[in-house]
């Protein structure tokens, strides 16, 4: 039997794929055809990670960093094979590492799940989590662990002080009504809900009664003012972001666990991290990160930002959209390869009509 859907892959960038499905048996088999070109602004070099410029070093540390909140998202599966491919490709190693630090959601039966998946689309990695006893405990390879950030508390806490002792960070004891109170003035008086509380001039003798008082406190960081911060990303080319948009942000929250984008920053350096290759809804988070980045004195990686995977109606793809993890579509049938080679496909092709590639291609 023969099915055609449409499947739009990209924001804004006039790409859309054909989705050609076919059953043998109980085997499904995914081929794919382009359909538009894709419109590329001058500043984007590519339209494909996978597709990237050549690396400028000899030690390619790419990652997959997956949040074990619930079931791999194909999503996520196509930004670990993009990663896997481009480290395959340029003899690196492919990290695996485990954001855990959402403690309400997060569960060690979806960090298994995603693992299996993995191992099912046969994108084995040099570092990270491995399979472990037939009690499903989960072991560790490599030597710049751990490789689940709950693990990793204590670094960043140490990070954490060593900016504040350098005066990139402090200390805020506003209470959740008083930030309240402040968001809900910003936004009467048509401002944007960013931070302008007082601690960030406290004294430290102000500082120093609150802690001895035992008051709890979250430690923000100090954004410069007036200034801005550029990367040169492998697939959006040149990007910018003004300081003064963005307020002081929290990096360890009050009971002391970290704040995502700080734990990104600091693990991606611990881990020498070359390239970070990761979904565009993730461009917004990196001025943060490269702000954390500066601060500490660490390299900062090169980017690489892909487009999405969107349904036909171009909304983000979601569970009323049909099947949207690996684990769905094991179940119904469909081969590993057959999972890749579509995800591989879905906004890139290299110009040709071939539809159908190996690992190797």
């Amino acid at each position: 039997s023969l099915k055609a859907s449409r499947v739009v892959s990209g924001r804004g960038h006039g790409h859309a794929l054909s989705l050609r499905r076919y059953t043998r048996g109980q085997r499904v088999f995914l081929t794919t055809a382009s359909s538009t070109a894709v419109s590329q602004s001058k500043a984007a070099p590519s339209s494909s990670a996978a597709a990237a410029a050549s690396p400028s070093s000899s030690a390619i540390r790419v990652r997959f960093a997956p949040s074990p909140t619930g079931n791999l998202h194909v999503g996520g599966a196509r930004t670990a094979l993009f990663n896997w491919l481009y480290a395959r490709n340029n003899g690196g190693t492919f990290v695996v590492r485990i954001e855990d630090t959402d403690t309400a959601r997060s569960t060690r039966e979806s960090e298994q799940a995603m693992i299996r998946d993995l191992r099912w689309l046969g994108l084995d990695w040099d570092e990270g989590p491995q399979d472990g006893d037939e009690d499903n405990e989960i072991g560790v390879l490599g030597e710049k662990g751990p490789y689940r950030q709950s693990e990793r508390t204590t670094i960043y806490q140490e990070l954490a002080q060593q900016l504040i002792d350098e005066g990139h960070a402090y200390r805020c004891f506003c209470t959740d009504e008083e930030l309240e109170a402040m968001k809900a003035e910003a936004e009467e008086k048509k401002l944007p809900p960013i931070y302008r509380g007082p601690w960030a001039n406290a004294t430290e003798e102000e500082v120093q009664a609150k802690l001895d008082a035992g008051e709890t406190y979250a430690v923000r960081f100090r954004v410069p003012k007036d200034d801005r911060v550029e990367i040169d990303d492998i697939v959006r080319g040149r990007v910018g972001w003004d300081t003064n948009t963005l307020g002081d942000f929290v990096i360890l929250r009050s009971n002391g666990l970290p704040v995502y984008n700080f734990c990104v920053a600091v693990d991606d350096a611990k881990m020498e991290i070359s390239h970070v290759i990761r979904a565009e809804e993730h461009l917004p988070n990196t001025l943060r990160q490269a702000l954390v980045y500066r601060a500490l004195g660490f390299p900062m990686p090169t980017f690489a930002h892909c487009s999405l995977i969107l349904a036909p109606d171009r909304s983000k793809l979601s569970k009323r959209h049909g099947a949207t993890s690996v684990g769905q579509f094991k179940e119904l049938g469909y081969l590993p390869e057959a999972m890749n080679n579509y995800l591989a496909m879905l906004g890139w092709n290299d110009g040709t009509e071939k539809e159908i590639y190996t690992v190797e291609e």
